[in-house]
């Protein structure tokens, strides 16, 4: 019988996220027999946090999948006050402890490929997999950190460089996986998988619910579900929001999302909670960080709006495609790749609110045309976007790069 590969997949931290989502939905559909997994995370988990961003460790914890915690402390945990100097030093004692912590495990486990989660994730993974001697490195990656690109910052320019140490780059999109090898110096191999996951499934009655967050039992709901940070587009919505409340009498929206990781995130949920009180609809207007099942949140869910500026292949909105709920959302990224303009929602200009409010008004008031994108988007999830078809892809990729790795491919020629 051949033996199992040993996979350990490197994630910065475990919160409520896309990413971390894509993983879980991975790991659930993951081959025993062929692979065995590891999941190491650098950052430690705790109710503080938790509280912030999100509760998703128990969820690993019931897959059966050994998780690694390596309990470095958040940058978000220290103190502002500190000078600048001090916070560099800082961050890179801490990225230092998630390298040779990790490398340590990937060598004591024997670990045949690792894989990088996302910027951070595929720098420790590249970094520690060769000090482990680790046969292939790959990333899974969405789209060049921004934050970088825009900076063109030392980081930006490492991160650029490391990645001519990886094997092998999965994105969830043509669009973005095109986006990633330009971005990169000498490109590895790369691999569109596009996402899969189960259909989320409520916990507790619609009706429940609806009083908890005292929306009325009549209303026809409009919800984004997504990390509440200014590119997913949530100030955009409630722009819209008060165009359609103007005219729909039955509408509520909903906002449904954790806010991003660090201070950018917590100023902006701020911020969109300032808009509804200036606007005056927060009779008709809800924003929460629900922690419970997304199932509960989805069961609530007429439109789904998703008006982002920038995404890859949201995993809300496969979500909805597999409750089949119709989507209203932007081409950016690999979005058109999923959502199909007039077939299974709509797809608009980015920062549009006028174009935004047209079509959710349009859905409201025409609910057999939703009720019709809605079936075409639950056939279209049922056909490609299963976590099975996900992880057999990923698998092969997996098998692919572990059989002749890029680093010994460049070194033979």
């Amino acid at each position: 019988m051949t033996r199992r590969l040993k996979v350990a997949s490197i994630s910065p931290f475990l919160h409520i996220g896309g990413d971390e989502n894509r993983l879980l939905a991975y790991l659930g559909a993951r081959d025993r027999e062929r692979f065995d997994h590891l999941v190491i995370s650098g950052s430690r988990a705790g109710s503080e946090m938790d509280a912030l961003w999100g509760p998703i460790w128990h969820r690993f914890m019931s897959l059966d999948v050994e998780t690694v915690d390596l309990g470095l402390p958040y940058a978000f945990q220290h103190q502002d006050n500190r000078s600048a100097a001090r916070r560099e030093m800082d961050k890179v004692k801490k990225f230092s402890q998630f390298v040779s912590r990790t490398a340590r495990i990937l060598k004591d486990r024997k670990i045949d490929i690792v894989e990088g989660r996302c910027d951070t994730g595929t720098v420790v993974a590249a970094l520690a997999g060769r000090l482990a001697g680790v046969r292939a490195v790959v990333s899974t990656n969405y789209f060049p950190n921004i934050n970088y690109r825009a900076s063109r910052s030392r980081a930006w320019s490492l991160s650029r460089g490391i990645y001519t140490l990886v094997d092998a780059v999965i994105c969830d999109s043509v669009a973005c996986l095109d986006d990633m090898r330009q971005w990169m110096f000498l490109p590895p191999p790369g691999y569109c998988i596009p996402n899969g996951i189960e259909p989320p499934r409520a916990q507790r009655s619609k009706e429940e619910l609806l009083v908890e967050l005292g929306i009325p039992s009549n209303a026809k709901i409009v919800s984004q579900i997504a990390r509440i940070q200014p590119y997913k587009g949530q100030d955009l919505l409630l722009e819209a929001a008060s165009v359609v409340l103007a005219h729909e009498p039955d509408a509520f929206f909903l906002l449904s999302g954790y806010p991003g990781y660090d201070r950018v995130g917590l100023d902006y949920l701020d911020r969109i909670k300032q808009m509804v009180a200036a606007r005056g609809i927060g009779d008709r207007v809800r924003i929460i960080s629900y922690p419970g099942s997304i199932g509960d949140i989805w069961s609530l869910v007429d439109i789904h709006v998703h008006p982002t500026s920038l995404d890859s292949s949201p995993i809300a909105l496969l979500e909805g495609m597999s409750l089949g709920k119709p989507a209203v959302t932007t081409r950016v990224g690999g979005i058109h790749e999923l959502v199909i303009d007039g077939e299974t929602g709509i797809v608009l200009p980015r920062s549009d609110a006028g174009l935004l409010a047209s079509a959710i008004l349009g859905l409201l008031q025409n609910p057999d045309e939703a009720a019709r994108l809605g079936r075409n988007a639950l056939r279209r999830y049922a056909a490609g976007h299963t976590p099975q078809i996900m992880a057999r892809r990923t698998e092969d990729v997996f098998d692919c790069v572990y059989a002749t790795p890029r680093i010994r491919r460049r070194a033979a020629t």
